[in-house]
């Protein structure tokens, strides 16, 4: 009996042993997370919340330190080609506007980008095997998935639409083809303008109403979406529903958009990238680039009751968020 309790004793010891030594002799990573744009340090964004969700993992991270390029793309090229020589395990690197600098820049370190565009506007043509050590996720929706929602909310009587884009948007010339020749494939005519300030929002409008569209879509760019106020009251009294590629918009006026979820692509895309990179030492450009499969429904009721449209139960009861 003595010999027995000795031996699981033993047993047990042997274990605690070799947890202890893999504990102390746990390898501690090291990652860069670079924001184009400046944020507060206590501010909920993606970056913060990537930083949140990789503590919460069992790793342990040597350094895990958040970087900026403070709103300019010189000093994110600074910034990036300094980090790329200080031996990180991985730089992660939140927006588009982080996606460009990083690709000119990055090129000893394993990088992965989240909360981009298209990844076609940044060059990436094969999005299964994208290359030079990135991938990473996107929140991209097709533009035949937006416009035929926008055509399902409106009971499928979207005959000629509108078409707003930012002239300074770095996507907008690959966006532009892309929904001209969606419309074209859905039979649906189009008109299309361009603003360089905010100030150029109303004439497009009025434009746009004079020429007897059934809606408008503003498209990606914060001037954009973040003014849908200056435009309102020339789209509602006309009766005419304006739409958001980003989700944004709805709260700022849009009846509806069909999106993708920053924190959501974060937790079932971002982070098992992450943790594929670090623990099993993964080329991120061998790796697929992400995106949501399922975008999420945001949909502002109180702007349907002013143009007077009926949205379905069933839309209504799919919808993420109602406002």
């Amino acid at each position: 009996m003595k010999g027995k309790v000795l031996k699981i004793n033993l047993s047990i010891f042997i274990i605690l042993v070799k947890l202890l030594y893999t504990s102390l002799n746990a390898k501690e990573y090291s990652v860069a997370i670079f924001d184009f744009d400046v944020r507060q340090r206590n501010q909920l964004t993606v970056a913060k919340y990537i930083e949140e969700k990789l503590l919460n993992t069992k790793h342990k991270f040597k350094k895990l330190e958040h970087f900026s390029g403070a709103n300019t793309e010189i000093n994110s090229l600074r910034v990036l080609k300094k980090l790329d020589n200080e031996n990180y395990d991985l730089i992660i690197t939140i927006t588009s506007d982080s996606m460009v600098p990083a690709t000119h820049t990055l090129k000893n370190t394993p990088w992965l980008f989240t909360n981009i565009n298209n990844p076609k506007f940044f060059g990436i043509r094969d999005i299964n095997k994208p290359g030079n050590k990135k991938s990473g996720v996107t929140y991209y929706v097709p533009v035949i998935k937006q416009i035929e929602f926008f055509n399902q909310v409106l009971n499928n009587k979207l005959q000629k639409v509108g078409l707003i884009f930012d002239y300074y948007a770095k996507s907008r010339r690959a966006e532009l083809v892309e929904f001209r020749e969606v419309c074209l494939t859905l039979n649906i005519k189009y008109d299309i303008k361009l603003i360089k300030g905010v100030e150029d929002f109303p004439k497009v409008t009025k434009e746009l109403l004079a020429d007897n569209v059934d809606a408008i879509i503003v498209t990606s760019s914060g001037k954009l979406y973040n003014n849908i106020d200056k435009i309102l009251n020339l789209t509602n009294d006309k009766k005419v529903p304006i739409f958001s590629v980003n989700k944004k918009g709805v709260p700022n006026g849009a009846l509806s958009a069909l999106a993708s979820d920053y924190y959501k692509m974060v937790d079932e895309n971002l982070i098992p990238m992450v943790l594929d990179v670090l623990q099993n030492g993964k080329n991120p450009g061998n790796m697929p680039i992400q995106y949501s499969k399922n975008p999420l429904i945001y949909i502002n009721q109180t702007q349907a009751n002013k143009l007077g449209l009926d949205i379905s139960t069933g839309m209504l009861k799919s919808a993420s968020k109602i406002y």
